[in-house]
């Protein structure tokens, strides 16, 4: 009888432990759920803040007119007008012909091409910082606000009157970046996707989807300049390249964030 009494005191002893053990798991993963949505949403408001701080005390603030809007939420600001006038400018001063660059598939050089008519969607893929598979709109016209927008509200925009990835020389593609308290609940938004070059590392790998064809590059440079800086444009070192560009400090550009990455 004795035996019997024991027996029961050790299984109700363990069956107590077992749903202390039981309660505290559940309270801790109760505890991780909420600070998973606590967490962000706290960092989220706080960068805002701090961005919109950053943006009020500078010395010439961004223009309002300049603030953009996704679904009524501030995304981001377009100083962009202006800065392609003048890129558009210093592309006009630029002549590529008699520009040769390595051709690493053939082992060869070849003459830079521009191809002016070409007008097929591309893809970017820079799977280290989750971009994928995003749209490059082929030959913009970036010196009108309602066009170059236009296409970037679905992707990312190769910049007129540079090479075409994979004809040569630099190909310029940019992109709209955000605000973090905007681009934290929207990471993935095709629109200002570029925000992910702000994590890319050198080393990293580009790859860009032409006509069914996979060219791939490496990140070899990663720069922050000012909007006046346009040797981004020339051609480097007779090496084929693709210039990724877009606002700095994100969604706020009053520079710019540049990313070189060289064809392999």
């Amino acid at each position: 009888m004795q035996n019997t009494w024991n027996i029961q005191t050790h299984n109700d002893r363990k069956v107590k432990r077992v749903r202390i053990w039981i309660s505290a798991l559940l309270s801790l993963t109760g505890l991780l759920i909420l600070a998973s949505q606590i967490i962000p949403l706290t960092k989220s408001y706080v960068d805002g803040v701090v961005e919109q701080k950053r943006v009020d005390i500078k010395v010439e603030p961004v223009p309002e007119s300049y603030k953009k809007y996704i679904q009524e939420e501030f995304a981001y600001y377009d100083p962009g007008l202006s800065y392609f006038a003048n890129l558009s400018q210093q592309l006009g001063d630029l002549d590529f012909s008699s520009h040769f660059s390595y051709n690493p598939e053939t082992l060869s050089q070849r003459e830079i091409s521009i191809n002016k008519n070409y007008r097929e969607d591309m893809h970017i893929t820079i799977e280290s910082v989750g971009i994928r598979d995003i749209i490059i709109s082929s030959n913009v016209e970036s010196s009108k606000e309602s066009v170059y927008n236009q296409y970037l509200k679905r992707g990312v925009a190769h910049f007129q009157v540079t090479p075409l990835p994979g004809d040569g020389g630099n190909s310029f593609i940019y992109g709209h970046s955000a605000v973090e308290s905007f681009f934290s609940r929207n990471k993935d938004l095709p629109e200002t996707i570029f925000s992910r070059l702000n994590d890319i590392d050198i080393g990293q790998k580009v790859v860009v989807n032409r006509d069914d064809k996979v060219i791939e590059y490496i990140v070899r440079n990663k720069k922050v300049v000012e909007p006046d800086d346009f040797s981004i444009l020339q051609p480097a070192n007779n090496k084929e390249t693709i210039t990724l560009m877009t606002c700095w400090p994100l969604g706020i550009g009053s520079k710019r964030l540049i990313v070189v990455a060289e064809r392999r």
